[in-house]
Parts: structure tokens; sequence; C-alpha cells
């Protein structure tokens, strides 16, 4: 009895004992040194702590980092009304997940941050951690490396960073009147204060795009791109065109971006030609924009008419000029006809006005043209809705768009850091200003409602 006892309580001890190690993976535990990339933001170092438990963990970068970021008041409120900043925290990865196989590590969660919630799945093995982060769509959208230590912080000197960007911003912007406004004073004032607060990239690029979307322009971030990586891009839209026949005599393409080039677009518009569809929807909900290629190739196989598109101004216009000029005085000016990004840069570089003209291709789509927008439709789109509802060429079904058309530029800061600064405002030949105002539709729909609203009720 005595000895059944004994062995009794040494189990009791060794089941408390293996239970106690499985509370926490000592390979999972504790600090980690991380690089984060990601399709918006770009790359950036950051920090996030491993706590484990049975199976699971959760992960978490530095705590009340939102108070240094975005002040007591307003992290107050984002804590109490939101819960991307749970205990202050600008990343979390929750309901993770961790197990053993072939002496790898797996796991996985779900990842929150400002900019969305991901699915995050990876491994550690020989101390290193990687995760892909995806959409709910199972799109991959970023990733995570990373190894198990700690760093001295902050990373950088991001006050000096920060002065930096001011003194290029100043150099590069196309109207240095916006540096006058309250609104650029207040950025600066704030920014000043915040980057000597925080200590990793990913703090520093998130404290800038907070206080950089108060002002009155678009195409204007801090991101950073590993050397080694400078042409690499994650997930890119392997196919930006999609030609879907919906019936006989009518056609569907799905635009998901201008990133394409402009033989992709001719290539799809030759289909729809040569089967001669008496209609034609074009999607752009979502379409971020892209390259003036793509975008040119579009525009020319669907226009009926020549046409001008609006104007780009420069700094040197804005130097001598406080408005856009008339469209009488467009035929003095360089004219931008071509589907080539190097042209058009070359172009706001060297002029004060470069002038937009649509000149259609010698054979064109010529049946019923109707375009899909959302909030999202943005950029590169934008210029072309607003010209093909003008000169009356399409019908625009769908959601205000996200008036954000400038022309921007990337330049180098330091530390591998870059913006992306707008260097030309845009016009159009009425003299609408679309960045910051977007493009109505025609008709207004919801966004998710304008392809059936098309199929149903203007197709004959």
């Amino acid at each position: 009895m005595k000895n059944y006892f004994t062995i009794t309580i040494l189990l009791i001890f060794s089941v408390s004992c293996n239970g106690q190690q499985e509370m926490k993976n000592e390979s999972l535990e504790g600090d980690w040194y991380l690089e984060f990339q990601h399709n918006d933001i770009g790359f950036a170092r950051t920090f996030m702590y491993f706590k484990t438990e049975v199976n699971s963990f959760e992960a978490y970068s530095r705590k009340n980092a939102d108070r240094d970021i975005l002040g007591g008041w307003t992290s107050m409120l984002g804590r109490t009304f939101t819960k991307n900043f749970k205990k202050g925290v600008v990343l979390r990865v929750a309901k993770g997940t961790h197990i053993v196989e072939n002496d790898t590590l797996k796991l996985s969660g779900i990842f929150t941050s400002p900019i969305g919630n991901f699915y995050f799945k990876g491994y550690v093995i020989d101390s290193n951690l990687y995760a892909v982060l995806t959409n709910a769509k199972h799109e991959q959208r970023g990733m995570i490396k990373g190894t198990k230590k700690q760093v001295q912080q902050p990373l950088e000197n991001y006050p000096d960073l920060f002065k930096a960007t001011a003194k290029l911003t100043e150099d590069k912007i196309f109207n240095k009147e916006i540096l006058q406004t309250k609104k650029w004073k207040a950025f600066v004032k704030d920014m000043t204060k915040v980057s000597a607060n925080v200590q990793d990239d990913l703090e520093m690029i998130f404290a800038f795009f907070y206080y950089a979307r108060k002002l009155p322009i678009s195409h204007y971030a801090l991101m950073k791109i590993p050397v080694s990586e400078n042409n690499n891009t994650i997930n890119a839209d392997s196919k930006p065109v999609f030609l879907e026949e919906k019936s006989p005599p009518t056609a569907y393409v799905k635009i998901a971006s201008f990133n394409g080039t402009a033989t992709e677009m001719d290539s799809i518009f030759q289909i729809i030609i040569a089967r001669d569809y008496k209609n034609l929807i074009v999607d752009l909900r979502d379409n971020p924009g892209g390259s003036v290629e793509a975008g040119m190739a579009f525009a020319t196989s669907v226009a009926d008419s020549t046409f001008y598109g609006g104007v780009f101004l420069t700094q040197k216009w804005f130097n001598k000029h406080n408005q856009p000029p008339t469209m009488e005085s467009y035929p003095t000016f360089s004219h931008f006809t071509d589907a080539s990004f190097d042209l058009i840069i070359e172009g706001i570089h060297n002029t004060d006005v470069l002038c937009l003209k649509i000149i259609p291709k010698p054979t064109v789509y010529k049946g019923n043209l109707f375009i899909l927008t959302n909030h999202n439709t943005a950029s590169t789109c934008e210029p072309i809705v607003y010209g093909l509802k003008q000169q009356k060429r399409a019908i625009i079904v769908g959601e205000i768009t996200a008036g954000v058309m400038l022309n921007g530029e990337m330049f180098d800061v330091d530390k591998g850091f870059k913006m992306f600064i707008p260097t030309a405002d845009y016009y159009t030949s009425d003299g609408f200003k679309i960045d910051q105002n977007g493009v109505k539709p025609n008709i207004e729909t919801k966004q998710e409602e304008a392809l059936y609203y098309v199929l149903k009720n203007l197709i004959k």
C-alpha cells in the first residue's frame, strides 16, 4: 500500500512537471526581433514578445506604444472603440497555436494591425522564425522573418529621419504653398514630438501614415525597402486583367490594377473587338491604379474621339501661377499621348505643364461601355473615369472614387527609407481637381450591387 501511494505521488509529480514544461515552449517564448514586409507599407523592423501556453501562444509588440504615437486622449479612444490597440500594442497575434512536427515548430494564428487583420502561418527552425500573412481570399499580403534576440532601442535616430523627410518634401512637392498651411505645420509639430518616442521602423511608419492622412494631399508616404529586395513585390498581380463573357452580346472585364503592360491590355481588347460584343462592362472596383502605360492603353482602346484628359501642374507652374490653366491654352503645352511611364516622368521634370491627350487607336471598341467604381477606385483610374464620363462615352455605375489623383514619385531619404512625394498636381480639362474629391458616378449604387444593376437595368 505504501509503495502504491509513493508511486501515485511520483506519477502526479511527473505529470505536473511535464505539464509545467509544456506551458512554455523555450524555442518560442520571449523577445523576437522581426523584419516585417507588407504590400501596403513596404519593409520595417520591429519587435514582438511571444508568450506560450499548452499548444497555444499570443504575441504582441511594445505595450503602450499607442500613447507615444497617438497621444493619451486618442489612444484611450482607440482602445475603447476598436480592438486594434489592446494594451496599446501596434501588432498582435491572437488565437495562436503551435505544434512540433519533424523537429519544426509550426505556428498559426490571427495577425491584427492598424492596416487590417490577416491569417498568420509560419514556423520556427534553427532559432529563426518565418511566417506569411494572407487575407480572407488566401492571397499573400505580407511576410515576417526574424530571430530570437534583444536589440537596443530605438533602432534609428528617428527625429533626424523626420527632419530629412520634411526637407525632402520642401524640395520636391509640387506646390510650396502647402507648406504654409496650418495642416502642414501641425503635421511637422506632431511628427517632431512623436519621432522622439518611437522605438522601431514600424512605429515610425505608422506614425507618419497616421498624421500624414490629415494633410490635403495624397501620394505622400514614408516606407522602407530592403536593398536585397528592391525589385520584389509580394504576391504581385499575376493576372491584372480578366475577361469573361456574360452573354453572347456582353463582355465583362475585371481590371484589378493598371500594373500590367500596354501589350497585355491591347491583347484583351483585340479579343473583345474581334468578338464584336455589343456591351462591355469594365470593373474598376478596388483598382488602386498603377502605371500610366496600361491606363493609356485602356483609354485609347475605348475612346471614340480625341480629347484632352487634363493637365499635370509642376512646382515650376505653381512658382508662377496661383490657378490652373484654362483649356484654351492647352494647345500651347507639351502633350503626353503615349503609353509610357518614362515619358510622363520626363515631361513632369522638364515642363511647367504636361497636357494629357487621349487619341483613339486606329481600331477601338465601339459598343456600349459601362464602368463600375467604388471608394477604392483610385489614382490612374480616376482621370480615365472622369474623361470617359465627361465625353459621354461611358456610363459610370457604383460609388464615388477614392480621390487620390496626383503624380507621385519615390525618393531616397536615409538608412534605407524612401518617400513617396506628390510632384505634380492634376486638374481635368474643365478645371476639376480630382485629388481629395473623387469622381461621382452617373448612377450611384452600393459597390456590391453595381454589376447586377448594369446587367438588370442597362443592358438590353
